[in-house]
Formats: C-alpha cells, sequence, structure tokens
C-alpha cells in the first residue's frame, strides 16, 4: 500500500475538508464517511441537554419562589447566573480546545453539566441553586462554540450549510421545548426534577464522546496559546458586580454604600478589561473588532434580541402562572407554537440576507417584537390563552428576522484577522444582553409590584365607599357560609388584600412589557446609523468584474 493510499484523502467518500485536523482524520480512518454524520448527532445531542437546561427552569421559578421565600431580584439568579457563566467559557473554549482538545473539553463540559444539574435536584438554598446554574452555563458556553468549529472540521463546503441547519434546528427548538419539558416536570412532581431532566441526553452524549470526538493534534503540530486569565478574570468581576449592584439594590438601598462598592467595582472591572485586552497578544475578546461600524451597530440588534429571548421567555411564564394561575405544564406548553415560528422563520431569514439589504429585514423584525411587547402591555388577568400565544407567536417571527441577518452583517464586517473576534463577540453580546435583560426586568418587576401594591392599598380607606361595599358584600357571603360575624368581617378584609395584590402584580407585569416595546422603538432607531450591508450573491460570470478596492 503507497503512502498516497494510506491517507484519509485517497479513501472514497470522505471528502475531508483541508482545514481538518490530524485526529479528525484519524477519525475518518476508523469510522468511514458516515463518521461526519455520527459526530452531528452526538454534539446535537450534548447541546440539546445544555440548551435544555437553559429554559426548563424559568417554568419552575414560581415553585422554587414558593419553596425558598425569594424575591424577583433572588429568583432571577436561577437565569442569569447560567448567562453569565456560559459568556464567560465561551471565551474560553478556543484556548481549552487547543489545549487539551475537543474530545477532553468536551468530556470535562458534560461531567460538569451533569454534577450541577444533580447540584441543583438536591439543592437547599439559594447560593446551591445559584452555583449549580453557573456549573451548568459554564458547561453550555464551552460546547456550544466546539460544535460549529467541528462542523467546518468534517463536512465539505458543500454540505456545511446542511450541517448548520440541522444543529441550528435542534438548538432552537430547545427553547420552544424547554419550558413545556420543565412544566412537565413540575406537574409530575416537584421543581427538583426540572434539573434532572435533561440527564439521559446528557448520559447519551458522554458515553459517545471519547468514542467520536477527536483528540488533540499530535504533539509536535499542537499550539497551546496562553489563556487571557487576566482578561477573564476582570471580566468575571465587572459581570458580577455590576449584576449583584442591580440585583441587590432594592433590598440594599439604591444609595447605600455597598451598592455604591459594587457598581464601582463593576465600571473599574469593565474599564480595565478594555485597557487590557487591547494590550494583550492573546486577548479573550477584542476590542478592535468594535472600531467597525457595521460590526458595533450590528451588535446593538443583537444585544437586544438577546434582551428579547430571555427577558420574554422569563416573564412570561411567570406572568400566566403567578396572575392567570395556569399550571407550569400548560405555562410551557404556550412556548411550543412560538419556537416552531423561529423553526421556520431562522432560514427564511438567512436566505433573504445574502439577497436583500440587511436594515429592511432587521426593521421588519424589530417592528414584529416592539408590536408583541405593546399588544403584551395591554394584557390583563382575563386575556385569552391562545390571544397569548398569538402575541407570543408575532415576538417569535421578529426574533426570527432580527438573530441572522444581526449575526451575519456584524460577522462580515470583521477582516479576515478578527474574524474569530467577531464571531465570538457576537455570541458575547448575545448572552450579555440576555444576562442584563432578565437581571433589570426582574429587578424593575419586583419595585411596580411594590409601588402599585401600596398606591392602591393606600385607596382602601373609610372613605373609599365603593371599597365598603364590596367589603360588606364578602362579610355577608362569609355569613351566609357559616363563618360568625368577627372572622367575616376580618375575612373580608383579606379578600380584599388578595385582589389588590394580584391586580399590582397585573400592572406590575404591564409595565414590564412597555419598557420592551419603548426599548425596541428606540432599537429601531439604530437601523439608521448602520451602513449599508454588503450582499454576497455572485454576479453572473459575463457581469463580473474586477473588484475596485478603494470602493470595497
Amino acid at each position: 500500500m503507497t503512502a498516497a493510499a494510506a491517507t484519509p484523502h485517497a479513501l472514497p467518500g470522505h471528502d475531508i475538508p483541508d482545514m481538518a485536523g490530524s485526529a479528525v482524520r484519524r477519525r475518518f480512518t476508523q469510522f468511514g464517511p458516515q463518521y461526519r454524520w455520527m459526530l452531528l448527532g452526538a454534539m446535537l445531542t450534548g447541546s440539546l441537554a445544555t440548551m435544555l437546561a437553559a429554559t426548563t427552569v424559568n417554568v419552575a421559578l414560581p415553585a422554587i419562589i414558593g419553596a425558598f421565600g425569594l424575591g424577583q431580584d433572588q429568583a432571577q439568579w436561577m437565569s442569569t447566573a447560567f448567562l453569565a457563566s456560559s459568556t464567560i467559557a465561551m471565551l474560553a473554549n478556543a484556548w481549552a480546545m487547543q489545549t487539551y482538545g475537543p474530545r477532553a473539553t468536551y468530556v470535562v463540559g458534560m461531567c460538569l453539566f451533569i454534577v450541577g444539574s444533580m447540584m441543583g435536584a438536591v439543592s437547599t438554598t439559594l447560593e446551591m441553586l445559584i452555583l449549580s446554574r453557573a456549573m451548568q452555563g459554564i458547561s453550555a458556553g464551552l460546547l456550544q462554540p466546539m460544535s460549529m468549529f467541528l462542523i467546518f472540521q468534517t463536512f465539505p463546503d458543500n454540505q456545511r450549510g446542511t450541517a448548520m441547519g440541522i444543529f441550528s434546528i435542534g438548538v432552537v427548538l430547545a427553547p420552544a421545548f424547554g419550558p413545556a419539558l420543565g412544566g412537565i416536570a413540575v406537574d409530575l412532581a416537584s421543581w427538583r426534577l426540572v434539573f434532572v431532566a435533561t440527564l439521559p441526553l446528557a448520559f447519551v452524549a458522554l458515553s459517545v464522546a471519547p468514542f467520536l470526538m477527536p483528540t488533540g493534534e499530535d504533539p509536535h503540530l499542537r499550539t497551546r496559546p496562553p489563556l487571557d486569565w487576566q482578561g477573564l478574570g476582570l471580566l468575571t468581576i465587572s459581570l458580577v458586580s455590576l449584576l449583584s449592584a442591580f440585583a441587590g439594590a432594592n433590598r440594599d438601598g439604591w444609595d447605600s454604600d455597598i451598592t455604591y462598592l459594587k457598581f464601582a467595582i463593576g465600571l473599574i472591572g469593565g474599564i480595565s478589561f478594555i485597557l487590557w485586552e487591547r494590550r494583550h497578544p492573546f486577548p479573550a475578546l477584542n476590542p478592535a473588532i468594535f472600531m467597525y461600524r457595521q460590526f458595533w451597530s450590528a451588535g446593538l440588534i443583537i444585544s437586544a434580541t438577546g434582551i428579547a429571548i430571555y427577558a420574554s421567555t422569563y416573564l412570561i411564564p411567570l406572568f400566566v402562572q403567578m396572575v392567570q394561575h395556569y399550571s407550569p405544564t400548560s405555562a410551557g406548553v404556550m412556548m411550543i407554537p412560538a419556537g416552531l415560528a423561529m423553526v421556520v422563520g431562522f432560514p427564511i431569514a438567512g436566505r433573504l440576507t445574502d439577497r436583500v439589504d440587511a436594515r429592511f429585514l432587521l426593521a421588519f423584525g424589530i417592528s414584529c417584537f416592539a408590536m408583541s411587547a405593546y399588544l403584551l402591555a395591554g394584557v390583563t388577568s382575563l386575556t385569552p390563552y391562545w390571544v397569548l400565544i398569538g402575541w407570543i407567536f408575532l415576538s417569535r417571527v421578529g426574533i426570527s428576522f432580527c438573530m441572522p441577518p444581526a449575526n451575519t452583517t456584524a460577522v462580515r464586517a470583521a477582516p479576515p484577522h478578527l474574524l474569530a473576534s467577531a464571531t465570538g463577540g457576537v455570541s458575547f453580546l448575545m448572552q450579555v444582553g440576555g444576562a442584563f435583560g432578565v437581571n433589570l426586568l426582574a429587578i424593575l418587576l419586583q419595585r411596580r409590584l411594590i409601588f402599585h401594591g401600596d398606591h392602591l392599598a393606600a385607596g382602601m380607606n373609610e372613605a373609599n365607599a365603593e371599597m365598603l361595599y364590596q367589603h360588606a358584600l364578602y362579610a355577608q357571603e362569609l355569613g351566609r357560609a357559616g363563618m360568625s360575624e368577627l372572622p367575616a368581617f376580618q375575612n373580608a378584609f383579606g379578600i380584599i388584600g388578595r385582589q389588590i395584590s394580584a391586580e399590582a402584580q397585573v400592572l406590575a407585569f404591564r409595565d414590564c412589557f412597555h419598557v420592551v416595546a419603548i426599548w425596541f422603538m428606540i432599537v429601531f432607531f439604530a437601523l439608521f446609523l448602520m451602513p449599508k450591508p454588503k450582499l454576497s450573491v455572485p454576479a453572473p460570470p459575463a457581469a463580473r468584474m474586477p473588484i475596485n478596492p478603494e470602493a470595497a
């Protein structure tokens, strides 16, 4: 056998990309051309486990709030801890893969996810719950970028679109069915089952990873870039300090010393992170990409989309359970049609991005989501279930026409030497937007709940004839039910108090949706800051002319 025949390129049907490393080529030799599809299935299984975990907990939040006696400012850490930790882990993914190889990184990530899930299921304190969610988030941050990297390593150019489409549909379906899975778990057992509901997928992914995942490159070919520990540390300090400052300000006081200290640490950490990244030879996030107008203007849309996805997925299940008293399963099933809208809308928006000015697609998407938030701002405790589904469906149509055009436009703005930084920056902006969106809206919800409760209660006094009339009716009803006069008189006030609390909840949620609608109206004007993106549609051969570098 000749040396040429022994190489994977010589084996029929392999069609291995030129960028594939030696470890990937050895796997093709071992498994044959079907290896790429086996690996895609394994990666999709692991990603589904981590992405489902990102949204299943949202439906269980009312049960967790009741079990631990939490406020909204504390409960939001269930989502924020996941998003913030996954953001930081994403920036360390490239270093981990080049230093230890995809197999070791994948196995460690899945083990971390399994341990975090089990810890969440047996947690007895809020701190344990937050730590478990952070461990799940680190796992998601390590695994998600790896999937795209390995798809480019194993699939030829004419099959990458198909592979990315299959993988993307699976990832998009996770937020759609995650809340439903979480709702079923809560109704069947308790909120603890939510943390382990996705473990079967994780165990399957972990069992096949040692056989399918490529190892690191050969020692004499492997490069080990230094990890930007200082940059990641500064970013962690900044994010945690700022998120903690906002979340704790309601309890500590917005003008308290501890709040000022947290904000100061967060701002100093953020500025230090930017200055450090500018001078570091291997930055975790290269600030140079933000010098391109097309990137940062599209980045505003990306951050707004992150806020839209995660904040709405946080608020809507809370509203339908706390205000309309739907079961967790009903609250989760409500999100399925909206998720299916994204499955259909993503490919359409992706294809149109190459043919139409992305600003038109973004304008349509932003308008759809702003309209959806405006409609939700008029929600009441009696709003029909299917009407809510329609409004949520409209919001996901808007997201479908925001994410692909914004991501593609931002990445196209980067020159080749900053391409990796641009793709990492896009994920960073999405996750950070989601983390701060959930954090700030949860705080706003709690503050407006207190405001409306106090405002409504202030009007419930002896000068309010309507309140006295309703109190007398309730007392009579309780008396006819067999209750003695004094307890009936006292319990009638309790009924009115519960009605005030329910009305305050409705008004607080409406305020949050109003803020989201106004935010997207502001984001709409960011389109005027965006330059006209270049389309990637190739011209017919006869019409092609040499490119003028100055014109480009």
